[in-house]
């Protein structure tokens, strides 16, 4: 019970009211994509994905509106590398490279913008709470820096700066802190429950179009659902499902809320993973929102795509730790 009563003192603590970062915000998702699984002592983990998110729905609060005139396309490449040098303690890098896209029509009038290049970064240093080997449960904990590696200043070729929901980079220093819980259920020892929580904590961009202060807001996402383990002939195969709830509130610009930005979010996210080898999978999952209440008049995500390869290597004997 006191470890029931921690783990939810945990993933609450990292979601309290927050200031949140608009759906189309510059930059490839962070926040969705962050956490390798948990690894014993010795292991080295490395992740490579393709990430599109496609936004094509025009939302005022929980409304739909039947306009097509404006659309966004985020193209991610993410790679990954995680290291576990203790029985508690290990590491995750998180690179990426990012492709924005816009697409305005209007008056018969088609307009295409487009912006690429490296995204920002992220170091997460992460400690495993506890291990049990009686009923698989576990949970781990994390924290680390944003690094802004991607640019915040891309030009169209009349040369003016774009927006910074169309740059690969937020131009700021932001703080992510991350909690991991999974659990294998009694009575399928083949399933796991699985939850997920960060929280973003964005800095401030003081060089956007050279003289004003951008931030984006503070951003809180929970994930929870099921993962099974399917024996298919001599192959395995992981299908799961999870429920995604993302929370935003309005980005600043110079000490002010910017109009038409931030909201909640539930989305569906049904995937699986193929295990060509007992430490090499092939990866493929979408997800699709179940509800949405924005703020203002925005371009809401329509469907999201992802598909990547994940590996593992033992750079020492295994052991199973128990806590």
């Amino acid at each position: 019970m006191k470890r029931i009563l921690l783990i939810i003192a945990i993933f609450l603590s990292i979601g309290p009211v927050v200031y949140g970062q608009t759906c189309c915000s510059g930059g490839v998702p962070l926040s969705s994509n962050l956490g390798l699984p948990a690894g014993e002592k010795g292991t080295l983990q490395l992740a490579l994905t393709y990430d599109l998110n496609i936004l094509e729905t025009l939302k005022t609060g929980r409304q739909t509106l039947e306009d097509d005139a404006r659309s966004r396309r985020t193209h991610s490449t993410i790679f990954e590398i995680g290291y576990s040098w203790s029985d508690r303690f290990s590491i995750d890098g998180f690179f990426s490279f990012v492709r924005q896209e816009r697409v305005i029509n209007q008056f018969g009038n088609t307009n295409f913008s487009s912006t690429s290049g490296i995204g920002d970064a992220v170091l997460l240093f992460k400690y495993k709470v506890w291990a049990s080997e009686d009923n698989g449960t576990l949970l781990q904990v994390g924290v680390g820096p944003k690094i802004p590696l991607g640019a915040s200043d891309k030009k169209s070729d009349t040369g003016l700066t774009f927006n910074a929901d169309l740059q690969p980079g937020s131009g700021a220093w932001d703080a992510v802190v991350f909690a991991q819980f999974s659990s294998i259920l009694k009575k399928r020892p083949s399933m796991s429950f699985l939850a997920t929580s960060t929280y973003g904590l964005k800095g401030k961009n003081k060089a956007y179009f050279g003289v004003q202060t951008y931030q984006f807001g503070n951003e809180f996402q929970l994930s929870m659902g099921l993962s099974d383990r399917i024996l298919i002939g001599n192959s395995i195969v992981d299908p799961s499902v999870l429920f995604q709830f993302r929370h935003q509130t309005p980005d600043i610009i110079d000490g002010e809320n910017l109009p038409s930005t931030g909201g909640n979010w539930v989305f569906v996210n049904p995937s699986f993973a193929y295990w060509a080898t007992p430490d090499l999978s092939i990866n493929l999952g979408v997800s699709l929102p179940l509800f949405a209440s924005i703020t203002g008049t925005q371009v809401t995500p329509t469907m999201r795509f992802t598909t990547g390869v994940f590996y593992r290597l033992y750079t020492q004997k295994k052991e199973l730790i128990n806590f």
